[in-house]
């Protein structure tokens, strides 16, 4: 399985899961045992840059088998930063202003 760059590999009775360190540790099979049939896979820790196309090759004779899926991540934003623009006084007109620099942008 190639996501973006790292391999999750399960071949001769062995799974391989240390092809790309930023991946390391948080790519798995769902099954102990991935010759029986499912190739489900979890990904944990994820980030924003994990987001991206991943492809899932499944060699079995006698061919091959393969799917493209996108992942994205969202991340929630962080706590608004707000201020005042404009005179603070009686009868006075301001604008409150907020903005975060972190997370994603809304969904469309």
């Amino acid at each position: 399985m190639d996501f973006n760059g790292s391999w999750q590999v399960y071949s001769g009775d062995r799974t391989y899961e240390d092809y790309n360190p930023l991946m390391k540790g948080r790519v798995h099979f769902n099954s102990a045992d991935p010759k029986n049939g499912d190739a489900s896979i979890s990904l944990t820790g994820l980030k924003s840059t994990d987001s991206g196309t991943y492809q899932c090759k499944v060699k079995k004779a006698p061919g091959i088998d393969n799917r493209k899926m996108i992942l994205r991540v969202l991340v929630r934003p962080a706590k608004p930063r707000c201020h005042i623009e404009g005179p603070a006084e009686e009868g006075k007109d301001v604008v409150l202003k907020c903005t975060t620099s972190d997370g994603s942008q809304p969904l469309k």
